[in-house]
Order: structure tokens, then sequence, then C-alpha cells
């Protein structure tokens, strides 16, 4: 760093020779300055202590520095090159040697250890045979070189290991990296065991004297006096303090924190509040209450009172907010609610806002919730109450009719904010509601929040703004789920709380190391219920038993089969595509059409509805548009050519395709090789290299894109293979039936999203199995082969359909992961 002695202890350098030097740098969020002209640098065997209360700058200062957010401004020089940061992006971070671990994962959890060291070191593994067996080499001689003694198995599935075990893959597969030379660190150890954590410093200390340079972040500040040879203190966006480590101290570095806090924009006046009469009426009262994340904690909460909740981020202080709010109707578990609760969410976009909804909607939707089933609401009183909060918060927009999606965010919190007080709340909890949001909207929100108190409610408020805690009457300071401090002042010590939420967390051995129960494959009970299906099939029709009677069934499932198929590729990336079915149904109709009377016409218009599927892709990832939307919208073209074509079921299929895919041979019908050869294609393939890819993509798409994968490449290849598989299906419909007609592949759409639930999947996650897809496609056409036999009407078949899929999936639930479909 400039003007930075190197420390003797606890690194010794060989290499000192000036590696990264970032001029004047600057990141604005208007109207929050997030990075204010930072200059920093740093030589080879550094390990920088970035610190800094919450707020300050960090976390988007190391986001510039790695590319993952572009820079407003400034400079960046790198092992002596210049960096055009306009052109700067994680993966030119990457090639450059810069690897961040970021403090929430980045890694796949659908995914082996050893598959998530290959989708982030790829270009290390040069053999396309064997190289689940070079990854495996690989993680394993990281995690041995990093934690000895881990006891991870590589193989093993990442979502079976522990937070703690989780964070040691992280941690070992960045150190994999053989270009590497920065690593930035933030809060590395924050789930870590001593041990662990120990063996992490010592790593660090060993390759620093080698010549690895790191940025480390942490709030454990007796940490990085072990192991950092120098120091940068942030504050608001701004350099505070830089140094060698043996030029401060924990109580040194705690104190250039807390000073300066409270002193900015907001006078004596406008802080000072004369705490009103306390209501007891009012109340939210914990006694020893504990949770996951929350331990013991015992205060009470009146109304009249603003109650802030402080502490540095990720300490409890939402959690509580949200057990105050979810526990609000129950006496139980050490929380007592006396009052209506409204809860301000500070995450706007995803658990705030209807954004389709007009400002009035968004407004008035927590009292319309509120209210009783039959309980009618006055239009007139409804229009009364959103007027008056309109105009009482000072809503900028061209009236309540707007949609809220048109205002800035600020004014899209105070929306939120009015929707509270509008619901006639007696306890609002707020979560960081001024985040984001410019100097006078701040003051007009901190008066609300005063009158509210004033006027007998309780407003309990989470902040990561410091300065804001003036505005409070009660403070609780929260530290590893704990209550570590309680003020009951306007006046704050800043240093004594900052003291209070930097205090070093007990770290403890044991649970942390635990592996979580390893689960049965996906397809578990998928495969139980269609064995026991057709043995009752069977039972009722032996001659199913028969070579012919298999055959029989075959047919019945193999258009749906591939099109579970094509479905398991789409579901895995976490979309949904509602045309795969009239996609099927066009291209029956093409074979039985165009390709029979012109071959040549035929063949081309094959190819070129064909094509049109990766083209989907590709317009769900540049237009961003919700696949859902582009797929149905989609179906309506299938259908539409389709019908164009043929209006009425007809036509008749060539006879070399009827020869190539269903004829018959001295072991089985030809059909059979198709339908195995293709199920063990799209199984294999999934399994490969790049399949191993899409399937990060399902979990993780951000990290995936960090790790140097293109998106588009993605979404492109996932669509490709889906439309050849429902091509396939269409292909084989017409061979089967020697025909074709349109509507009667329709059904299919839904039939194959079910196949895929019924088998194992789930909607997110990338979590699908296509093995699990064929016996679930292979269960809803033998409900209709026993419906059959048990004489029973066709219009009951949807119906018993579904109930097989909602049997199954309780079965899931009550195995505990349900959840996730």
């Amino acid at each position: 760093m400039d003007a930075m002695t190197k420390s003797a202890e606890p690194v010794q350098q060989q290499d000192t020779s000036l590696l990264l030097e970032a001029r004047h740098f600057r990141k604005v969020y208007y109207p929050t300055i997030a990075v204010n002209d930072i200059t920093l640098s740093l030589h080879r065997g550094d390990i920088l202590a970035l610190v800094g209360a919450n707020g300050a700058g960090k976390s988007t200062l190391i986001k510039t520095l790695s590319g993952v957010v572009g820079c407003d401004g400034g400079e960046l020089t790198f092992d002596g090159s210049p960096v055009n940061l306009k052109e700067y992006h994680p993966a030119a971070a990457r090639n450059l040697g810069i690897r961040v671990v970021h403090q929430e994962l980045s890694l796949c959890k659908n995914l082996t250890v050893y598959e998530n060291f290959y989708v982030e070191q790829s270009q290390s593994i040069k053999n396309a045979f064997g190289w689940r067996k070079q990854a495996q080499e690989m993680a394993r001689a990281a995690l041995d070189r990093v934690f000895p003694g881990h006891g991870i198995d590589v193989a093993a599935g990442l979502d079976s290991l522990s937070i703690a075990q989780q964070q040691m893959v992280e941690i070992a597969r960045a150190t994999s990296d053989k270009k590497m030379k920065l690593m930035i660190l933030d809060e590395p150890t924050s789930s870590l065991p001593i041990e662990r954590t120990e063996q992490l410093q010592e790593y660090l200390c060993k390759t620093a004297g080698e010549g690895m340079t790191y940025i480390y972040i942490s709030h454990r500040l007796k940490e990085i006096m072990t192991i950092a040879n120098c120091v940068y203190i942030m504050q608001n966006g701004n350099e505070k303090w830089k140094g060698a480590i043996h030029e401060t101290s924990e109580e040194h570095m705690v104190k250039l924190m807390g000073e300066g806090i409270g002193s900015g924009s907001c006078s004596v006046e406008l802080c000072a509040f004369e705490t009103p009469e306390v209501n007891q009426n009012i109340s939210v009262i914990c006694d020893h209450y504990t949770s996951k994340k929350l331990s013991d904690l015992s205060f009470e909460g009146f109304g009249g009172q603003i109650l802030g909740l402080t502490g540095l981020e990720g300490n409890g202080q939402l959690d509580l907010l949200r057990d105050i709010f979810l526990k609000a109707k129950s006496k139980k578990n050490g929380i007592k609610v006396t009052g209506k609760v409204a809860f301000v969410a500070g995450d706007r976009k995803k658990e705030g806002i209807f954004p389709l909804w007009s400002i009035a909607d968004n407004q008035v939707i927590t009292k319309a919730a509120g209210s009783g089933m039959f309980q009618h609401l006055s239009r007139e009183w409804l229009e009364e109450s959103i007027y008056y909060w309109y105009e009482k918060l000072h809503i900028k927009s061209d009236g309540t009719k707007e949609l809220i999606t048109c205002l800035s965010g600020g004014n899209q919190q105070k929306v939120l904010i009015a929707r509270a007080l509008a619901a006639d709340a007696d306890i609002i909890l707020l979560d960081d509601p001024t985040r984001g949001v410019d100097q006078p909207t701040k003051n007009a929100l901190y008066e609300v929040f005063r009158e509210a108190a004033a006027s007998g409610k309780l407003v309990i408020w989470r902040t990561s703004d410091d300065a804001e805690l003036e505005f409070c009457t009660h403070l609780l300071v929260l530290n590893g789920g704990q209550i570590v401090g309680s003020f009951e002042s306007a006046s704050v010590d800043h240093e004594t709380i900052m003291g209070l939420s930097f205090q070093n967390e007990e770290v403890t051995h044991g649970p942390a190391e635990e592996k979580k129960r390893r689960t049965a494959p996906l397809y578990t009970f998928a495969l139980i219920a269609m064995v026991a299906i057709y043995a009752v099939c069977a039972f009722q029709s032996p001659m199913l038993l028969s070579g012919y009677g298999l055959q029989l069934m075959v047919v019945g499932f193999a258009a749906l089969m591939l099109c579970a198929l094509g479905q398991t590729f789409i579901i895995g990336l976490g979309h949904i595509d509602l045309g795969i079915g009239n996609f099927c149904g066009l291209i029956n109709v093409l074979c039985c059409t165009l390709l029979f009377s012109n071959p040549t016409l035929g063949a081309l218009a094959l190819l070129g509805t064909l094509a049109l599927y990766p083209l989907m892709g590709y317009v769900i990832y540049k237009r961003n548009v919700p696949a859902i939307i582009v797929t149905l919208g989609m179906s309506f073209l299938w259908t539409g050519a389709a019908l164009s074509l043929q209006a009425m079921p007809g036509g008749t299929c060539p006879e070399w395709i009827r020869t190539v895919f269903y004829s018959e041979t001295p072991l089985v019908n030809t059909l059979c090789f198709w339908l195995a050869g293709l199920m063990a294609a799209a199984i294999l393939f999934y399994r490969s290299r790049y399949g191993t890819v899409l399937r990060g993509f399902g979990n993780n798409e951000h990290a995936m894109i960090n790790s140097g994968w293109s998106k588009a490449k993605a979404f492109m290849a996932v669509y490709a293979l889906a439309g050849i598989l429902a091509f396939m299906a269409g292909v084989i419909t017409s061979a089967i039936n020697n025909a074709s007609d349109s509507s009667a592949s329709g059904t299919y759409t839904m039939l194959a999203v079910a196949s895929v639930i019924i088998g194992g999947g789930y909607f997110s996650g990338g979590v699908v199995t296509h093995f699990g897809a064929v016996c679930g496609a292979v269960i809803l056409t033998m409900i209709s082969v026993l419906l059959g036999l048990w004489s029973v009407s066709t219009d009951y078949t949807a119906l018993i359909q579904g109930l097989v899929l909602i049997l199954i999936l309780s079965l899931r639930l009550l195995k505990g992961r349900g959840k996730k479909a």
C-alpha cells in the first residue's frame, strides 16, 4: 500500500513489487456515493485487511476491483499493465488472476463437490475422457492443501454438506486457480469452526510469503491482527485510515470506525425527539427467545417507542424482525405480540412492491388482506386513505393510478410505508427502509416514524446507517444472534456500539462439521409407483407381460416420453416450455403433409422449424423475457401453422420414416431402440462436461457467468436439445399413426411437466432427472391403460393423473424435500 511499511510478522515476503494500483475509484448508486475517490495499492505478498462498519463501501469496492460492477470513475493498473475499465468484467478479472470468495456462496448446490471445481476450472482439465477423475483429483488436492483432514467426499453432492464444509469448498476452489495472483476474501471464516479458521490463516500466511496477495474482509478484528500486514479502513465510501498492522490495534480500529457517525446532514434539532408516554396495550415481549439464528433474546418494546436494531449485517436483526412478524398471532416460543403488525420489506423489488399494480393498489393491499373475507371496504374510505397518505408522504407521481414501477426508489419506499400506516397497524416493522433514498426523503420518513410513535404505535427499525440510530428512543445491539447491548437514550455512544458490534464471536467446534444425511435418488418414488401400477395392470391383464403387450405400452408413451425428456432440460434451467406439445404436433403435420408430397420443401420446413427452438432461447436471454411468456406465444404459432397446413386429421407418413422408426426386427420394434438410445443420450449428455455446465446454470446462473460461461450459449443449447427431442417425438408420432393430428399432441405440454415433477424434478434449483421423467411419463400412460382395464370413462383420466401427481408430491413433502418443488 502507499506509504506502508511491511511488517515482519506474520509474513515473510520475497518479491514485494507492486501488483495492483487503483486510483480515484468512484461508484455511485444515486443518490448514494458507495465508493468515493478511493486510491489503493497492493504489493506482492500483502495481506490487506479491508475494514469498515455496515455501509462503509467495502463490498462495492471489491465488486469494482473484480469487475462484477462497473466503475464510474478511476484508473486500474494490475501487474504493471493498465486495465480498460470500460471492458472490465468478471471473466477479464479472472484472466488477470483476480479471484473473489464472496460471503454469499457462489457454488451450485445441485452439483457434486468436484463438479463445482470443474465448472470453475474447466480450462485446467484438458482431456474430454476421464475429466471426472481429473476434477476429483483437483478438488481433493485443493482441499487437502488448505484444510488438511477435511473429511469431505469430493464425489458427494454439495447440498449434502454442512454450511462450513461448503465454505471450505468455496475457498479451496478459488485457490486451485493456477493463474491466481490476487485473492479477495469476504468474511471467509464466518461459517468456519475454529480449527478450520486456523488452517486457513496458516495457509494464507504461508502463500503470502511465497508472493500471493490477499484482500481480507472480516469483522473479527482479532483475526485481522493475526494475519494481516496492512489495514485499509473505509467509512461512508471514503478512505478513513490506512497503515501497517503494527501501527494500529483492535481498539484503535473500533475508535476510527465510530468517529464521524451521526455528524452528517441531520441537525441536533432534527434528531431530537421527546419520547411520548408508553402505551402498554401495544407491545412486543421476548422472554429468552431462541430460534435457529437467534439465541436467548429477552427485551420489551411498547407503543410510543422507536426501537432500533443495530449491529453488523447478518447478526440476527432481520431474523428478529421476521420472527416477530411471523409469530405475531402466537404467544408461544418466547415471543408475545400484542397489537396488529405490519412489515415494511427492505428489498422493494423482491418482497415489497407488486410491479404490475398501481400506486393505489399497492398502498391498500395490506388493509384489504387484513379485513375479513366478507367485510365490505368502502371505496370512499379507501380513496380517502390513499389520498391522505399520498399527500402526507409527498409521493411524486402523476397520480395514484400510475404504475408503482414508474416511481423512483425513494417514492416506492414511501408507498410501502404508507401501506403499513394505512393498515392501522399498531406495530410497524421496518427493514432498512431508507437504504438508497435521498436525504430529503429520509428526513420526511424520519418525521413519519416519529409521528407514528407519538400516536402510540411501536416502531421497530433495523437500519444499516448508524447515523439513524439517533432517531431511536431505544436501541438493541445484536452480535451472533444475541443481544449484547441495550440503550435507552437519544444520545448515542457510537464508539461503544461499534465495540459491541465488533466484539469477537465465540467460534466453536462441532456441529458445523457434521454432514447432512444422504437422501435417496430423486426418482425413487416415481420408480416405485411405476412398478406398482404396472403390476396392477399386469394383474388385470396378464397379456401386458408378453412382448406384444410391452410393445403396446411403449407405443402409448413414446411421444410423451420424448417430450418429457425435452421438458426436463427446460425445467432444469428453471424455465417451463408451454409449447412443446404444440411443436410436436406441428412436426407431425409437416411429416405427413409437406414431407410426403414434396420431400425437399418438407425437409427445409422441418429444419427451419427446428431452428426456431434455439432462437427462442436466444430471445429469452437477449430480451430478458420470462420463458413462460415466450413459449406460450410460440405455442399459438405452432398450432396456427399446423392448422393452416391441415385443418382436419389426415395425411400420410413417408414410408421411409416408418421403416426407420417403426418396423419389426427379430428382437423388438425399432421404436424401442430409438427410445432407449434417445433416453441414454439425454442422460449421458446431462452428465457430460457441458451438461454439467447447463445444470450449474439451472442452480446458480450468476455464479456460472462469473466463472466465464456464456449465458446466451447455455440458453440456446438447452432449447436446441429440447427442440430436438420434441422434433423426434413428432416424427415418431407420424411413424406410429401413419397420419397427423395437431390437436392430439397438445396435451403433451402439461403432461410432460407433470412427468418431470412426478419423476423427482423441481421447478427451481436445476434439480431434475431424465430417468425420473421417463418413469413419470410411463406412470401417466399406464394410468390411462389401467382405467381402460377397469372400464372407467376416459373423462376421469386427467383427474386420476392429477391425484397421482399430488400423492407423489405429498410423499416427497413428508420426506422433507417437497418445499423445493
